[in-house]
């Protein structure tokens, strides 16, 4: 690991993105800190997230999440290369799978400095939904980190725009449904067991189009207290949702 890459990295993005886009002999280097700051980075997160459930948790954590950005990389670099030559950029293999690690690297140290701070929220009793929310803040950022190095490595030229929306479109379906098949991250203290990996139930597409549709139709009805209930159905659930948002309150410590 090269600490001057390492500071590069996060400071002169645009230097580390143009010695991969032009095959520059440091190449090497770069691919390597790139991907010893995923392995430290992203399980020290996920070694993090882990520790809310605690036990065999903190070691699956520190396990997928690193897993995650490698699964990502390795399915969306073939793609990042076909993409950049049909647009106009035909670039080797090695400059592409440079860059692609570069930019999960800068990803992972972001991830790496946000680790203390949620560590510190959760001993302090840090809620389930709260956690969630910190947690995705903390990625979203990481993920932003590492799209502005992968863009940077496009260039000038025409069809950059068009480049960098294939790359960007690529990198969030494959990242999104790669997190999704290696789920859970966070674990509920009270769960009795803690598996690896849970059960398929559909494809990462189909859980955001299932949320914002669930948003959309009941969002509003524990608040309507003048409204009659829409359904039967709704009525029998009540009492459940409501026990279930008592534990939850419980369990958070009353936050």
């Amino acid at each position: 690991m090269s600490a001057t890459v390492l500071a590069r990295l996060l400071r002169a993005p645009g230097e580390i993105a143009r010695a991969c886009r032009d095959d520059d002999p440091e190449v090497r280097s770069i691919a390597a800190t790139s991907l010893a700051s995923i392995a430290l980075g992203a399980a020290a997160f996920g070694g993090v997230l882990g520790s809310f459930r605690g036990g065999a948790q903190i070691l699956y954590g520190a396990a997928k999440v690193p897993l995650a950005v490698l699964a990502t990389l390795a399915l969306s670099a073939p793609a990042f290369h076909a993409l950049a030559a049909v647009l106009g950029r035909p670039w080797p293999m090695r400059s592409i799978v440079a860059l692609a690690l570069a930019s999960a690297g800068r990803s992972s140290l972001v991830l790496l400095a946000f680790a203390p701070a949620l560590w510190l929220m959760l001993d302090l009793g840090m809620g389930y939904h709260t956690a969630a929310i910190v947690a995705s803040g903390a990625y979203a950022v990481a993920g932003f980190a590492a799209l502005s190095l992968l863009v940077r490595g496009l260039g000038e030229g025409k069809g950059r725009l068009t480049t960098a929306i294939a790359f960007i479109g690529v990198f969030f379906a494959v990242g999104g449904q790669t997190a999704w098949i290696l789920r859970p991250y966070l674990v509920r203290p009270r769960a009795t067991s803690v598996p690896f990996l849970r059960d398929r139930e559909g494809s990462f597409a189909e859980a955001v189009l299932t949320s914002v549709t669930s948003a959309a139709m009941y969002s509003d009805r524990p608040y309507r207290i003048d409204a009659p209930a829409e359904s039967d159905a709704w009525e029998r659930n009540k009492d459940t949702r409501s026990r279930e948002v008592e534990e939850d309150f419980v369990e958070e410590g009353g936050q």
